[in-house]
């Protein structure tokens, strides 16, 4: 085999890694004092924020930690648009923020739930350089009778826009995840993620363990 040939398979062949993702979020409400000014609109805005940490190929070294801001604004039962920032502060690497607007769309099929997900993500990367990316997943849940740990199982297309190779996905991610609702507003939700990258040179495959702690202020009792 000529050595051009091997230099070329080597570029191709993709390298695999395990990571472990760890959040805690907390959803709710607007504040209060908006009720009056924004009246019937009030209701329909949902306010959340997350803490995350997101570990190298080795669990307990720590890749990157993450806080992020969002917003939704229900728009029809279907249908919510909303926006999220996201600071990360990384270990190897330059600190960076993005900024994503999104579009969740959802529907109840008997016991199926199903979703579709749009979001438009900008990156900021030192030296005022940029990426941007379309993102697209599909999901679809099942809600089993008499049964808490539901199965949710989605993939999610991760497109390039600033690359003259066009429109292409350079990068998908399958997840499958349960949830279990360990009090009225407090809930648990461990996932299993695989990333695969295409189309780049030395691919990356990524499985990746995951946990999410989630509180939402408008189930909890007062």
């Amino acid at each position: 085999m000529a050595l051009g040939q091997v230099q070329v398979q080597d570029r191709l062949r993709p390298t695999t890694t395990q990571e472990l993702w760890i959040s805690a979020a907390v959803r709710g409400r607007a504040p209060s004092f908006l009720e009056k000014p924004l009246g019937k609109h009030y209701d329909r805005i949902r306010l959340s924020g997350e803490l995350g940490y997101r570990s190298a190929d080795n669990f307990f070294a720590g890749r990157q930690f993450y806080f992020d801001l969002g917003g939704r604004y229900k728009v029809t039962k279907w249908l919510d648009l909303g926006m999220e920032y996201r600071y990360a502060v990384r270990s190897a690497a330059p600190n960076q923020q993005r900024l994503g607007l999104q579009a969740n769309m959802d529907h109840k099929v008997g016991r199926f739930d199903l979703g579709y997900r749009l979001i438009w993500q900008r990156n900021y990367f030192e030296l005022g350089r940029t990426r941007t990316f379309l993102r697209n997943r599909f999901l679809a849940a099942y809600d089993f009778r008499k049964w808490k740990w539901d199965p949710e199982f989605s993939v999610e297309f991760f497109t390039r826009t600033d690359r003259p190779i066009g429109w292409n996905y350079e990068g998908v991610r399958y997840k499958l995840a349960t949830s279990y609702s360990l009090k009225k507003g407090h809930r648990i939700g461990p996932a299993i993620i695989h990333d695969r990258e295409v189309q780049v040179r030395r691919p990356n495959n990524r499985f990746i363990w995951a946990v999410e702690y989630s509180l939402d202020l408008r189930k909890v009792k007062k």
